[in-house]
């Protein structure tokens, strides 16, 4: 028992969550039995835990962004269809509800309207937590400002006036002659978007706190993720310190699930010779993807002020195509997310990892640099916890501090990697680069980085692959 309190007492909290130090024992005990926080902390302890008891996917929530007296984007460029982003998404999310129930039969896929109906984004994050869904697809259709233009149409008869002063009794009188001038005549309209193409968004990894909410708030209605013999999971408090810290670990790995699907979207979308703008975080957040305690995207299926995109997402075609490629994408996340399951309940954690031979760490100049984030630092060393983001799946990462090879082919767990970086006070930035040896058996990598400067913590979500290598910036005050 001395491990399992020095796990409650630091490593929880360093590990996963920023609430005060866990010292309220007693309090928990008044609420869950002691052989349920001893269940409980083993749930941290292993990770893999998660994997073995995770349920298959058979709840989806597929949500037509808008309605009703909220038509969102409206065509509005010269000669445009005039259509509306709410009858758009109404269309593509009744094709891909159709398209899920028979590509997957065995699935509860639910709508959150089916008519032109208005629903705030506080009802739709409801509908999809009550229903107990566990994944979140918003349509939506992209717009942005719109440039004016003119054109000539003809010629006008102007009256303008020659202004002359004279004299009168000692006074400067001033006297306008009118006089006619033709000048052009112009028209203005509105051009259309030049930017076409679709866009796949999840929630910003800033916003954690939000997601947490929807998580702890889920009461009964968030079912654990554990065995069925796990009698403790569908009573268990999500708001004792210990619940919380469970909560981060849902987080993560919803942050995980919801970057790794909406990449097989972007994926699916460019097989069709679309333009796509990858994976996106919005820096204000979109409510409905960190207010349901599930894995959530928003795919933006195109610009309906440009005019190839609106005649696209308006045609049957363009509406069944998107519909399919979505669902397409859906499938294969259901068949990783299932194939993992199933796995872990046989096969230990270690025998699913990647076999193939790592790649030698001096080939990390020959992928190109994805700069994740800029952190201002007030210390010139800090210390750098790295950590397998969400599901353990046998990450291998090496690091570089400003191409100084400071940790090789180490791989991620649920326990931190921890590094002292002395970052050097002559250079502007710093460059941390995240190497990905391998890309687990989920790729691709991705994991948790936390940043301690003196008492300041920095969070971030990295990730990387055999393209494009991870990069943080360090600068200093």
């Amino acid at each position: 028992m001395a491990k399992i309190a020095n796990i409650t007492d630091e490593n929880v909290k360093d590990h996963l969550i920023t609430d005060p130090r866990l010292n309220q024992v007693s309090m928990l005990k008044n609420k869950v039995p002691f052989l349920v926080l001893f269940a409980a902390l083993q749930l941290l302890i292993f990770s893999n835990s998660f994997a073995q008891g995770a349920k298959k996917l058979q709840t989806i929530i597929v949500d037509a962004g808008h309605g009703g007296h909220d038509a969102g984007a409206v065509g509005q460029y010269e000669n445009s269809l005039r259509s509306k982003e709410k009858d758009v998404t109404l269309a593509i999310s009744k094709k891909l509800v159709a398209e899920l129930r028979k590509q997957l039969p065995d699935v509860n896929t639910i709508p959150t309207r089916t008519t032109d109906i208005y629903q705030s984004p506080t009802e739709k994050a409801n509908i999809a937590n009550e229903k107990g869904g566990q994944l979140f697809v918003c349509i939506h259709a992209d717009s942005g400002p719109l440039k004016q233009g003119r054109r000539q149409v003809g010629t006008r008869e102007e009256t303008r006036y020659h202004v002359t002063y004279k004299k009168v009794k000692k006074k400067k009188v001033k006297i306008s002659t009118p006089y006619k001038v033709t000048v052009p005549a112009y028209e203005y309209f509105k051009m259309p978007l030049q930017r076409s193409g679709t866009s796949v968004w999840i929630f910003a990894a800033h916003k954690t706190s939000e997601k947490l909410k929807a998580i702890t708030g889920g009461g009964e209605d968030f079912e654990l993720e554990a065995n069925e013999s796990d009698s403790f999971a569908n009573n268990f408090d999500f708001n004792s310190p210990v619940g919380r810290a469970l909560a981060n670990l849902y987080m993560t790995r919803f942050f995980k699930r919801s970057d790794n699907l909406a990449s097989m979207v972007n994926e699916e979308i460019e097989k069709t010779g679309r333009n796509t703008f990858g994976v996106n975080q919005r820096q204000k957040g979109i409510w409905v993807l960190q207010a349901t305690n599930m894995p959530a995207i928003l795919v933006e299926t195109g610009f309906i002020n440009n005019p190839e995109d609106e005649r696209y997402i308006n045609s049957e075609e363009g509406q069944q195509e998107m519909a399919a490629s979505i669902a397409a994408a859906i499938v294969r996340y259901k068949q990783q997310i299932d194939h993992t399951t199933g796995a872990a309940e046989s096969v230990p954690a270690t025998a699913r990892v990647q076999t193939a031979e790592p790649k030698p760490t001096t080939d990390y100049t020959k992928r190109s640099n994805n700069i994740l984030e800029k952190i201002n630092l007030t210390q010139n060393t800090v210390t750098v916890d790295l950590y397998d983001n969400a599901e353990v799946d046998g990450d291998i990462v090496s690091v570089f501090l400003n191409g100084k090879n400071i940790l090789d082919n180490k791989t991620l767990t649920d326990k931190p990697l921890r590094l002292t970086v002395n970052l050097d006070p002559t250079k502007a930035e710093n460059e941390l680069l995240i190497y990905a040896v391998n890309e687990g058996s989920i790729p691709p990598n991705t994991g948790l980085m936390i940043v301690m400067d003196g008492n300041t913590r920095h969070e971030v979500h990295f990730k990387a692959d055999s393209q494009k290598n991870g990069v943080i910036l360090f600068t200093h005050r």
